[in-house]
């Protein structure tokens, strides 16, 4: 039975999980801080109604006989109303009722607790209490009373809140809140879907553009990817270019093997060599295919490697070509100044200068000279190539470097040499220039080698 692919995870579906879970979490959170300071400012409210009420009736009472009166000062009309939910009561220390308001008239309010019996005068208390089975905020306040005799009698005021009126407005309030959480939640999670959507659109588009390149209807990424996104889509960009590269240098591979093998070849279809040139055009070949190869894979990095010794290279290509284009009685003529070295892989100097080396001798009449100097502010060695040709017209020397065109009617060739000559300069920092009839007599070529 063929197993079900397994569904893939998404970044969108993964941000709108993570959402929907936390921002549960979070809106709790937030709406329990505030409900817990509401009702701390419900019960500070309260506190501060209860001492309110202390105030008026400590203003209100007077001592008459052997209890106190309030008369009709009292102007709270709760205090009147049978069980209006507001009571109050002026106890002695010693457990005596001096005095009670008329709400609480059926009722038994709380005496003083073994815990309070060491209050002293002057000092206040906040609490909750149980009265009939209902709860209840108090306010007591203990003091010295001071009679017009001069007897002090120590005693309780104590005023009883019912909790009732404050739970329902914190009902009310817990209510109000959820609603109002729920829409911002509700809001929040439309607001957060619409930023992911907009947040993640550089993906879709970078993924859409992958798909493009799968499918071959473009060859490179657009640049106007975000700061987070460009490093990535620049190297990816490089990675084509890279492989891009990579598949035309295997390309032009066999056709540069094929044009590199055609001097040793020329050389051994001559009958009058002998073993020992043989032998070393069977090396060259040799080594001809290995370099070739080598260069299909990683290219040249000449700057890194050894100094290779100028004068020695073009003596051997000076040989070689001599043997092959025996019959036209050819003078190549070196003017070397000292011994001079260049940064460049030997294989990719011989095939660079063996090249231009083969199309001077091709053009020239009879005669082909190689010489060097510096270039003019620096010292970076210069080597000119010229030869007794007819030279190049000005319109044919950008175009002579193109892969595939053939400057010259001398012979057969695939129109490579020049083409080859230009990649080993450009990957070997090499200065190229092919100079006009116009500005030098005959053909000349012009090497600037970097200074290492």
């Amino acid at each position: 039975m063929p197993e079900r692919p397994t569904r893939r995870s998404s970044i969108s579906r993964r941000l709108l999980l993570a959402m929907s879970l936390s921002m549960p979490v979070l809106l709790g959170l937030t709406g329990l801080a505030i409900d817990r300071a509401y009702h701390s400012s419900l019960v500070k409210a309260e506190e501060n109604r209860l001492k309110t009420q202390f105030f008026s009736l400590l203003g209100a009472v007077e001592w008459s006989g052997d209890r106190f009166d309030t008369s009709d000062r009292l102007k709270e009309p709760r205090f009147w109303q049978f069980r209006s939910g507001l009571y109050a009561d002026i106890q002695g220390l010693d457990g005596a009722l001096y005095w009670q308001s008329l709400s609480a008239d059926t009722l038994q309010l709380p005496g003083i607790p073994s815990t309070e019996k060491g209050q002293r005068f002057g000092q206040d208390l906040f609490g909750e209490s149980i009265i009939d089975q209902r709860a209840f905020l108090y306010y007591r306040y203990y003091a010295l009373w001071e009679t017009d005799n001069g007897r002090d009698i120590p005693i309780r005021f104590s005023i009883y809140a019912s909790k009732q009126g404050m739970l329902n407005e914190l009902r009310q309030f817990r209510r109000q809140l959820a609603l109002w959480l729920s829409m911002v939640a509700l809001l929040s999670l439309a607001l957060v879907t619409g930023l992911q959507f907009w947040g993640l659109k550089p993906l879709r588009k970078l993924a859409r553009e992958l798909r493009h390149l799968e499918k071959g209807d473009t060859h490179q990424l657009s640049d106007d990817y975000p700061e987070e996104l460009s490093g990535i889509t620049q190297n990816l960009n490089q990675l084509l270019e890279k492989e891009r590269r990579q598949r035309e240098r295997y390309r032009n591979t066999l056709g540069d093997l094929a044009h590199s093998l055609k001097t040793p070849l020329a050389v051994l279809q001559n009958n009058q060599l002998d073993d020992e040139s043989r032998r070393e055009q069977l090396s060259r070949m040799d080594d001809i295919i290995r370099h070739q190869l080598r260069r299909a894979v990683s290219g040249s990095a000449g700057k890194l490697g050894p100094q290779i010794p100028l004068l020695p290279a073009l003596e051997r290509l000076r040989n070689t070509l001599m043997k092959v284009y025996h019959s036209k009685n050819l003078e190549i003529h070196l003017h070397i100044d000292g011994n001079p070295s260049v940064a460049v892989d030997e294989d990719d100097l011989l095939e660079l200068l063996g090249n231009l080396l083969d199309n001077a001798c091709k053009a020239c009449q009879k005669r082909v000279t190689l010489s060097t100097s510096s270039a003019p502010g620096t010292e970076a060695l210069q080597l000119c190539i010229d030869d007794d040709g007819a030279g190049l017209q000005p319109s044919e020397v950008e175009a002579l470097l193109d892969r595939g065109r053939r400057g010259d009617q001398y012979g057969q060739g695939q129109g490579l040499g020049l083409a080859i000559v230009r990649d080993i300069a450009d990957s070997c920092d090499i200065g190229l220039e092919l100079v006009s009839r116009e500005q030098a007599p005959g053909g000349r070529v012009r090497l600037t080698f970097p200074r290492r």
